[in-house]
């Protein structure tokens, strides 16, 4: 088992590779041999910086630029998680036996969304390897950055946004859509999980 040290540098290492647009069972595999590689190293007494050197940002921009580009079904995968991830606050009120999607405040609230995203990993990935100090206050921006940006939607969205058109659903059509966003939620959380254990 790998010390906190290693383990926590090695998440970094992890992240900022799979949040750039490469291939991500390319990555896995990269990834899971860097780990066994770092772990067979601090088994010998090496260093994480040893094994990785003192930039390991550049080390994993190396990793990056040899890394094939995700596939289309693997770039529609994630289109297709995205949308009933970003709604599943709404989704779930489908069981609740009436579903009602408003068109032009659900628009909108994935195009903020969508701009939040990129913008909080663009954040996190210039915040890769800092110091803790430095990190900590990245995130705590970022947060209070995307709170204040939801409250000003809701706002803005409950005064000036249409209500017509939307879509409503009752009875079975709510209780299915609900239910089939988070099915698909919860399979792409622990499907993976679920895979490893085979």
């Amino acid at each position: 088992m790998l010390n906190a040290r290693n383990e926590t540098l090695l998440n970094e290492m992890k992240f900022y590779v799979r949040s750039s647009s490469v291939s991500d069972k390319k990555a896995s595999e990269i990834l899971m041999e860097l780990e066994d590689h770092l772990l067979t190293a601090q088994q010998d007494g090496k260093s994480f910086e040893q094994v990785f050197g003192q930039n390991p940002k550049s080390y994993c921009d190396e990793i990056i630029r040899e890394l094939p580009k995700p596939t289309k079904r693997e770039q529609l995968g994630t289109y297709a998680l995205l949308i009933p991830l970003l709604l599943l606050w709404r989704f779930i009120g489908g069981f609740s036996g009436e579903l009602v999607i408003p068109l032009y405040e659900t628009i909108a609230y994935m195009i903020l969304s969508s701009a939040l995203a990129c913008g909080l990993l663009v954040a996190l990935r210039k915040g890769a390897f800092m110091p803790k100090r430095q990190s900590v206050w990245i995130t705590y921006v970022i947060s209070l950055v995307t709170l204040a940006a939801y409250v000003g939607f809701f706002v803005f969205a409950n005064r000036f946004l249409p209500v017509e058109p939307r879509l409503v659903l009752h009875g079975s059509y709510a209780y299915v859509t609900a239910a089939i966003s988070l099915f698909i939620i919860l399979f792409s959380l622990f499907g993976p999980l679920l895979k490893k254990k085979r």
